[in-house]
């Protein structure tokens, strides 16, 4: 990632030395699994440090703060998800098509990297706005896509499509979780569980 992260003046510097770049992944590996584990307000800078086992000004270097480190990997997992969806959908046409293999790939990110739910969800904790913004980008980017395909007639035209992205955000998110929970899930119950979740998108769950 080359572009700054920007909020209250928080920033990083990406390195362009291989050392740099190498001590860099570092401290957001160690900033990681701190987070996750102890909570954003639990962890100080020193932890980081310590951790990474780096000299104390060599933060500074590449972080301003704390937040701007937290910023960082925040934003590494907006755009990691958005990528792995984006690989996962890719040549597909329709709509359910597109959904299922958006919960699936979700599903599967989740389980590679088990600490992104809980580095994603702390941010509600370290400023309800970053938490907001957060998923507001999402449903935004949501909106557009679900556009496109209320225009080919694959999606009912009188539906709110900013309540539309947010229910199916809800879907994925807690779908995910039913998946985490029951641990060493095998591959079938995950395709079970997300043609459950999608039969339910197709037909309602109301006897009419």
């Amino acid at each position: 990632m080359k572009s700054v992260i920007t909020m209250n003046k928080e920033s990083y510097r990406y390195p362009k030395t291989t050392s740099g770049i190498k001590t860099f992944n570092k401290i957001v590996s160690t900033g990681k699994k701190l987070f996750a584990k102890n909570g954003y307000q639990s962890t100080s800078i020193n932890d980081i440090i310590a951790k990474s086992k780096i000299a104390a000004g060599t933060f500074y270097i590449y972080f301003d703060s704390k937040l701007a480190l937290y910023l960082y990997i925040l934003d590494l997992y907006r755009v990691s998800i958005r990528k792995a969806s984006a690989d996962a959908t890719k040549g597909l046409t329709h709509r359910y098509d597109i959904e299922r293999a958006g919960i699936k790939a979700f599903i599967s990110y989740a389980l590679k990297d088990p600490l992104a739910y809980r580095i994603i969800w702390e941010s509600l904790f370290v400023d309800f706005e970053i938490f907001k913004n957060y998923y507001e980008s999402f449903a935004e980017s949501y909106i557009k896509h679900l556009k496109e395909y209320v225009d080919k007639k694959e999606i009912r035209a009188d539906l709110d499509l900013e309540t539309l992205s947010y229910t199916l955000m809800g879907i994925s998110n807690f779908v995910v979780l039913q998946i985490i929970f029951k641990k060493d899930v095998q591959p079938a119950e995950i395709d079970r569980v997300i043609d459950e979740a999608m039969s339910i998108l197709d037909r309602g769950i109301f006897v009419k």
